[in-house]
């Protein structure tokens, strides 16, 4: 049986070579701190409403790091307004929350009964998806379908743009290219996933839009087509 689910939409930023961090445990926004970005940062939020995302997905991990290692920016990011979510796949229950407004989780069905306890208690709405060591994506995005989503927005770190992309569940790619060259080999990149075993696996992409953007970035928007 197939599972319906949202169409779903990586829409990230990066440096020309892909990373979306400076080093590992660093803060992407330092990038638009320190005027690098080209406007990649506030272009790509732009973008949500341009590509009619009605829900924001993001991973614990990639909450975890700002909250650590924060940076603080003059000027508010633009925030989208067809959004009717910010989704957090939370598996491992680590997150201990503050902000509940428009806040919808997604975590394992056997997480930790104080975690549970804790979503409860704030009034925040959860998805329970799969058991074991990660969340089933499958089964959470058709959860999330039942609620009435159709267009995700991912923006998630390496390692939960990674899962989306082996299990074939991203359908457009959008990334705003920063007009930056980082390196490094242990730096997050937009999928951070196990290594192909076979060419054939690679998952092939249609370029739909290309054009510059901001202030010397260039947006490519791509269809997957396997």
């Amino acid at each position: 049986m197939v599972l319906q689910k949202p169409d779903v939409i990586l829409n990230v930023f990066s440096s020309i070579d892909g990373k979306i961090t400076t080093a590992p445990n660093r803060d992407v926004a330092e990038w638009t701190a320190e005027g690098l970005d080209g406007d990649a940062h506030e272009v790509t939020h732009q973008l949500y409403d341009e590509l009619d995302c009605d829900g924001l997905i993001s991973g614990s991990e990639s909450l975890i790091v700002w909250s650590e290692h924060g940076v603080k920016l003059k000027e508010p990011v633009y925030e989208p307004k067809k959004s009717k979510a910010y989704i957090v796949f939370d598996g491992r229950g680590r997150m201990n929350w503050y902000q509940q407004e428009g806040l919808l989780v997604v975590t394992r069905e056997d997480v930790s009964k104080d975690y549970i306890q804790q979503l409860e208690e704030k009034e925040i709405p959860y998805i329970l998806a799969g058991t074991g060591p990660h969340i089933d994506l499958q089964v959470a995005l058709h959860k999330l379908h039942e609620l009435g989503f159709r267009k995700l927005g991912l923006s998630g770190g390496g390692l939960i743009n990674g899962a989306f992309l082996r299990q074939g569940l991203i359908d457009e790619i959008s990334v705003v290219i920063a007009p930056l060259a980082i390196g490094g080999t242990k730096t997050p990149s937009l999928f951070d996933a196990e290594d192909l075993k076979e060419l054939s696996d690679a998952t092939r992409i249609e370029l739909k839009t290309m054009k510059t953007v901001g202030e010397g970035s260039v947006w490519l928007h791509y269809k997957v087509k396997n």
